[in-house]
């Protein structure tokens, strides 16, 4: 179904500049669809395509030796830690076709990491995005405080995050698989007030699970790889 390429650790401008570089190398047709993956150095704020960066206290995020990128694709921000991080890549026709393709991709996510752990859901809930990322305050402002369609769960929380767009045809679809620990740190990279930020990490720490809470036992970004790797042969 996808090429598949394998990246080492980058930073956040390099990850999204390859990216970019892939999306039009499938518009330009020197590419097939393509399923990339790759990891974060350092760790990195990314925030959605039209989010304000006001909303991340930048101070605070480099004084951590974090690195801050603008996605391109939509959604909001995320802390990318310890984490596989995906990027698909394909044409398609129109926006429909880009909504069967992110459940298709989550399918495909759901099949890989259930050879980690039995314990994964396919949910289907109806939750309204864009309700959530109009909202105002630092709720609406984090990746992993809220469901879309075709989530993967455990226990009713998130385990992987996406967000995609369509330009000139073609899809681009990222998304952050949580192996263990890191990304809850968010909440303190977002520009708010002590109580608000204590409701942003409780909210974080109910909405999102790694697949290492899922297993009971430590799941690396090496254990995802080489999953996706036995079920997509390079």
């Amino acid at each position: 179904m996808f090429d598949i390429v394998l990246d080492g650790p980058g930073t956040g401008a390099e990850n999204m500049r390859r990216d970019l570089e892939l999306s039009e190398g499938v518009r330009d047709g020197r590419r097939s669809p393509t399923l990339r993956l790759y990891t974060w150095n350092p760790w990195c704020v990314s925030l959605g395509r039209h989010q304000n960066d006001n909303s991340i206290d930048a101070e605070y995020v480099r004084s951590r030796g974090f690195d801050i990128v603008q996605r391109p694709t939509g959604g909001r921000a995320v802390l990318h830690a310890n984490e596989v991080t995906y990027c698909v890549c394909c044409p398609v026709q129109d926006s429909l076709e880009a909504r069967r393709m992110y459940a298709t991709v989550h399918g495909l996510l759901y099949q890989v990491l259930s050879s980690l752990t039995t314990d994964l859901s396919f949910a289907s809930v109806d939750a309204d995005l864009r309700q959530h990322y109009a909202a105002n305050g630092p709720m609406g402002q984090v990746c992993f405080t809220s469901h879309a369609r075709t989530e993967i769960i455990w226990q009713g929380r998130k385990v992987v995050g996406s967000a995609q767009r369509v330009q000139d045809g073609v899809l681009l679809q990222h998304g952050s698989i949580l192996c263990g620990p890191g990304h809850e740190q968010l909440a303190e990279c977002i520009r708010t007030d002590a109580n608000l930020r204590t409701s942003l990490t409780e909210s974080i720490a109910r909405s999102s699970a790694t697949l290492s809470d899922a297993a009971g036992r430590t799941i690396t970004q090496y254990d995802v790889i080489d999953a996706f790797q036995a079920f997509l042969p390079r």
